[in-house]
């Protein structure tokens, strides 16, 4: 028999087993695609053996960012509350602002399944659903953000980047288990610095670490922030936003901050002079190794920034303004960061959220 002859015959039984298990999945309720392959059918028919339960769920985020992937995750019970087999089949479906639906396959593995999309466009709506055969296991509409950054409950040092000035300063980096006496069993990140003048080091988010683009929107930067002591002066610590990660000195060119400071707090800028110049600070020091909610908004010529008790609504410090310095006023591309810098110091952070944001009077 030639080759060809081969092939044709192989394809053949090929067929008839494909066409075989589809015609044992329709005679037992098991639900198939006309895409499935061969193997993909197969696995299918293991919920003859192991039917689900209908006692599925799922996990997914209901905001998402252009070019970040997204997960989604089913989880695979059979009917006597086992994990069905790994390699067992779900189904995704994801329809973009009511458009067609695209299939995913997800293959579970200890019991859940899952598969990963990454969105194109700012502003759409993604409609998911996951199946487990034919039950809905999970159920979602996404809205797609132009960037977003939320923290996960467990932060980790891979979440963020350090970036610092000059590249010999002593900047110690560190995951906490407790992040302070407020919140017990809660983690977070700890940056310090040793004593130094002119030093700073900035924690950048690490899936933005290639900046934001403002040119079409503004950004809200909010985050659990700690001071955790301070020196007998100069020493800083915070958010802020900067206008380059390149630092050719210890304040860069731009940077907008909303920070603590020895005896007060507030907002405080510099420009391509590299000089600290204030904002709106007020006296009263935050209190060392209390937790604090910072946020800020910006938005062009518009900035906004607060500071308040994480969850009783004590506000400790407010102010907002339609007219922002030249210096700092429409920056086209910002990098979101937790800062420390000048003298001796040490901050906590944690349950930070960075996303558009724009101002509407």
């Amino acid at each position: 028999m030639s080759i060809a002859s081969n092939v044709i015959d192989t394809n053949t039984k090929l067929t008839t087993i494909r066409n075989n298990l589809k015609t044992l999945l329709e005679n037992h309720g098991i639900v198939y695609y006309n895409t499935d392959d061969i193997f993909t059918l197969a696995r299918r028919a293991w919920f003859l053996i192991y039917p689900t339960n209908g006692g599925q769920s799922g996990s997914y985020s209901t905001e998402a960012s252009v070019g970040q992937p997204i997960n989604f995750k089913v989880s695979m019970e059979s009917d006597d509350d086992n994990n069905l087999p790994d390699g067992s089949v779900a189904d995704f479906f994801i329809s973009v602002n009511g458009g067609a639906e695209i299939h995913l396959l997800g293959k579970s593995l200890n019991g859940y399944a899952s598969c990963q999309y990454i969105p194109e466009n700012s502003g759409d709506t993604l409609h998911v659903r996951g199946m487990v055969n034919d039950w809905t296991a999970m159920e979602a509409d996404i809205d797609v953000f132009a960037f977003r950054y939320q923290d996960s409950w467990q932060v980790s040092l891979d979440d963020y980047t350090l970036v610092k000035y000059p590249t010999s300063a002593t900047v110690n980096v560190n995951e906490v288990d407790e992040f302070n006496n407020d919140y017990d069993y809660a983690n977070g990140i700890e940056v310090s610095k040793t004593y130094g003048a002119s030093q700073a080091g900035y924690m950048i988010p690490t899936s933005l670490i290639d900046g934001i683009d403002l040119s079409d929107t503004g950004i809200h930067f909010q985050a659990i922030v700690s001071p955790m002591y301070s020196s007998s002066s100069g020493w800083a610590c915070g958010i802020c936003l900067l206008n380059s990660k390149t630092l050719s000195h210890y304040r860069d060119n731009k940077i907008l901050e909303l920070g603590a400071y020895p005896g007060k707090k507030g907002l405080q800028y510099s420009g391509t002079n590299h000089t600290i110049t204030e904002i709106n600070r007020t006296s009263g020091q935050l209190t060392i190794n209390g937790a604090f909610k910072f946020d800020l908004w910006y938005d062009g010529s518009y900035v906004k920034a607060t500071i308040e008790h994480p969850w009783n609504g004590t506000v400790y410090y407010s102010y907002e303004s339609s007219s922002l310095p030249s210096a700092i006023a429409n920056m086209d591309t910002v990098f979101p960061a937790f800062m420390i810098y000048d003298y001796g110091g040490k901050i906590r952070f944690r349950e930070t959220l960075i996303e558009p944001w724009t101002y509407e009077a």
